[in-house]
């Protein structure tokens, strides 16, 4: 079995198992291996995705105070007795048993959960038989059988008569008396008398005081009671016994049912803590899918402080056969490669991950080679070689593994450890497993540059503090920075500033354009990251305009309805004291007549709707659709109206008109786009995407009178590329464009003139 404690897989399994509150739960989660068997994967994975849902919707648990009787229930197989706190734990076991089974019929019978609460055994009526018995503190009640009831009955009375006698005694021989106390020496009534008078009173004696002066005397009138109340005792010891025998053999019937009970209520116990875990940091469980290739959006290392780390989207997609990470030499790299490793491992436990949505093929087997003196903490890598574990890995890898290598072979002559990587490089290809490397060699990063199946990708550095972003940089390429970590530590710039002389003259062409087009993919991240707020303030104003909308809707039709109910009331009214008119002036029709058809008059004239006034630049809404758009023209009763670019036409009646909508959302987003840059870094984008974002550009580009500009697109599989060219022929303002020049990127980059 792989151990997988390099990637921190222990850490996080110790932070789930403190949610547990079952002992052998929490040792289940520390030990728990991880299974590569599909049915177990997703059967892990749904059953956590279920409680955590039940949590998401306030429900609440608990498994506090649940402990294993395992061993009560084999001592009762084994016919041994069983105590009476024995028994009331199993009682306490019982109805928690109870409890959780009760609690899981409230939810759906679909869910997969519901396997285990559904299979708990629940025995009321032994159970009801042990209660009745056993008090709160696991003594046997007096009343657990009408024999016990009795003898106890007739013990008080014993104990009650032996008493009173005693008192009566101590009364009449006060002068015979030591002490004027009543001592028990074996259960029996004693007292203690002076030494001369020790056999007056016959009887048995128990021993003497520790001065020698009295002794403890059992007077011969109270044999006969002693002797009662011993065997009374004796009776309720024999039906205590009895009553716990039952019971036992009670509790033996049903301890195969309550020992799997126990099981589960382990599993509920395993699958809460993971789902409280999830809760607990907003995780979630990925979506196991078909194939090998992942998708991991706003992804965390589960480990490190959100505040030190960004969120990163990683995925593996066809064509591409791995990932190669280049980037500095500070642990960035190692947090890429851990994040995405670890997170396939918990999903494959049905542990929750940090993202906000996550796509996760079924591997046969994850191979890992990580050196373990790795501080990611720190932000500092160590480098040593695990030739032996990598042979291994290539002995038992196939198309169906992932393979995880941190530092593709370092340690020794940089020449030879370059040959040796690319040679292993090419056997992982042969084999056909997926993988996921990290390195700072340029001829790994050349060699992953040309190669159509793998993505080349890094991690942000930030040059002013020098340490890691964490930023990872699909389709990029990633310098070891190991010159600016250098000089965080070399006091004399002499010695950095010869390092640098020899860098230059050492360095090729290749490498410049390389670490060029870096930067500008990590400035262009920079940038979208920018645009996604100003996305995000534009769409909270959108929202706040819409609501403003529907607040103005609202109150439009409630005053017309009020409007309505008054004018009614009115005309009521109006009515009314016109049916009075009438009955005064019975005798004058025409009069009458001529009142009503005034007030009919009225009717019709105050109920007539007010005629809405259109003209050129109205804001209005179609009726039938809803859009809202402004009026460019009016012929007659038909209308043109300009809805986002389109024109459409429609009739007046068929229009509302709109309030005057203040354009203050434009200034926000107009801020980007004062001075539009020279070029535009499409690398890593989809092809839909790109071609949005290219048109938008030249747009802007063309209307501010530029000549020329560079749209960068790299070069891949070619499918961007050719897009985005087919596209600029049926630009009207393009008159020409061409692949750069040498400096410029090559085919990697296109030029563009205007018209």
């Amino acid at each position: 079995m792989t151990d997988y404690n390099n990637l921190d897989l222990h850490v996080i399994k110790e932070r789930i198992g403190e949610f547990a509150s079952i002992a052998e739960a929490k040792s289940f989660i520390l030990s728990e291996e991880v299974s590569f068997n599909p049915l177990k994967i997703r059967k892990n994975a749904k059953e956590t995705a279920e409680f955590l849902d039940l949590l998401n919707r306030n429900e609440s648990f608990s498994f506090d105070g649940i402990y294993n009787v395992d061993a009560l229930l084999q001592k009762a197989d084994k016919n041994i007795m069983l105590s009476g706190i024995e028994l009331k734990n199993i009682l306490v076991f019982h109805n928690h048993c109870n409890r959780i089974k009760k609690q899981f019929t409230k939810y759906d019978p679909e869910l997969s959960i519901r396997d285990y609460s559904d299979s708990l055994n629940i025995n009321e009526e032994i159970f009801r038989q042990i209660e009745n018995c056993i008090d709160n503190s696991g003594e046997v009640k007096d009343d657990a059988s009408d024999k016990l009831k009795s003898i106890n009955r007739e013990l008080e009375a014993c104990e009650k008569d032996l008493y009173n006698r005693a008192h009566s005694f101590i009364d009449r021989h006060m002068g015979s008396l030591q002490e004027t106390s009543i001592y028990l020496r074996n259960d029996r009534i004693t007292f203690l008398i002076k030494s001369s008078d020790k056999n007056k009173y016959q009887g048995y004696t128990y021993g003497s005081s520790s001065s020698g002066l009295a002794y403890y005397v059992e007077p011969q009138s109270f044999i006969e009671g002693n002797n009662r109340k011993i065997s009374l005792m004796h009776d309720r010891e024999d039906e205590i016994v009895r009553i716990l025998q039952h019971l036992s053999y009670l509790v033996a019937s049903i301890s195969e049912q309550y020992s799997y009970n126990f099981e589960c209520l382990l599993n509920l116990c395993v699958i809460y803590a993971k789902a409280r875990y999830g809760y607990s940091c907003n995780g979630i469980i990925g979506d196991l899918c078909e194939g090998e290739y992942f998708s991991f959006s706003d992804l965390c290392h589960p480990l490190i402080d959100p505040k030190k780390v960004v969120s990163n989207s990683y995925r593996l997609y066809a064509p591409y056969q791995g990932i190669v990470i280049s980037g500095s030499n500070t642990g960035g790299k190692t947090v890429s490669l851990k994040a995405i490793g670890l997170s396939i491992l918990m999903t494959y436990l049905g542990m929750p991950i940090i993202a906000s949505k996550a796509e996760v093929p079924i591997y046969k087997d994850i191979f890992v080679d990580i050196d373990d003196n790795q501080s990611i903490e720190d932000s500092l890598s160590t480098f040593s070689a695990h030739i032996s574990n990598i042979n291994s890995i290539l002995k038992n890898a196939d198309e169906r593994s992932l393979i995880l290598i941190d530092e593709l072979i370092s340690g020794t002559d940089p020449k030879e450890a370059q040959a040796i990587s690319l040679a292993i490089l090419d056997k992982i290809k042969e084999l056909g497993s997926k993988f996921i490397i990290t390195t700072h060699f340029d001829d790994i990063k050349n060699y992953s540059y040309k190669d159509e199946e793998i993505l080349l990708s890094s991690v942000g550095f930030n040059m002013e503090t020098l340490t890691p972003t964490y930023r990872y940089l699909e389709d990029s390429v990633g310098s070891s920075n190991a010159l600016e970590i250098a000089s965080r530590y070399i006091d004399d710039p002499d010695l950095i500033e010869n390092a640098k002389n020899y860098l230059v003259k050492n360095k090729s062409e290749q490498e410049e354009l390389l670490d060029k087009l870096s930067k500008q993919i990590e400035e262009n991240e920079i940038l979208k990251d920018e645009l996604n707020v100003q996305k995000k303030e534009y769409e909270d104003l959108h929202k706040q305009y819409q609501d403003k909308l529907s607040e103005f809707e609202a109150a439009k039709e409630k005053l017309k309805a009020d409007y309505e109910k008054k004018l009614n009331d009115e005309l009521s009214d109006i009515l009314s004291k016109a049916n009075e008119k009438l009955d005064d002036i019975k005798d004058n029709k025409e009069e009458a007549k001529k009142i009503v058809t005034q007030i009919e008059e009225l009717k019709t004239e105050d109920t007539k709707e007010e005629k809405v006034e259109f003209s050129v630049g109205d804001n209005v809404r179609i009726k039938d659709n809803e859009q809202i758009g402004v009026i460019s023209a009016i012929n007659n009763d038909t209308v043109t109206i300009a809805i986002r670019g389109l024109t459409v036409k429609a009739k007046l009646n068929d229009l509302t008109l709109m309030p005057k909508i203040k354009k203050q959302e434009t200034r926000v987003i107009s801020k980007s786009y004062k001075r539009v840059p020279g070029e535009i870094n499409l690398v890593g984008e989809r092809v839909e995407d790109g071609l949005v974002m290219m048109e938008e550009y030249l747009d802007k580009a063309n209307a501010s009178h530029m000549s020329t500009v560079k749209v960068i697109h790299g070069i891949g599989t070619g499918m961007l590329r050719t897009a985005l060219r087919n596209r600029m022929k049926k630009l009207s303002y393009v008159k020409s464009f061409k692949d750069g020049d040498y400096y410029d990127g090559g085919s990697a980059v296109t030029i563009v003139e205007f018209k």
